[in-house]
């Protein structure tokens, strides 16, 4: 009886770690991806209900996000988040 709980717990931990190491990776990307140059995109959400998706060229996300507010592709009501970069 004791062994199989030493075996579960052992297996869990190790699986835990994997499944770590695995989102770790994911989120390393992702921070990545948005201090790098190219099209990145966002989703607009709008006061007036024309919630989208947009995307913009740009050296950040920042600053792709600073040119859509700036250009008339979307609207001074909307709020961008950035859902990450397009890779081409």
């Amino acid at each position: 009886m004791k062994k199989e709980i030493l075996y579960a717990a052992a297996s869990l931990i190790l699986t835990g770690s994997a499944a770590l190491a695995a989102t770790s990776d994911i989120a390393s990307h992702r921070r990545s991806d948005f201090y790098a140059p190219g099209k990145h995109q966002f989703y607009a959400w709008c006061a007036d209900g024309r919630d989208r998706l947009v995307a913009q060229n740009g050296v950040t996300a920042n600053d792709a996000e600073g040119k859509l507010m700036a250009s008339q592709k979307v609207a001074n009501s909307c709020h961008l988040t950035w859902q990450g970069r397009i890779h081409s």
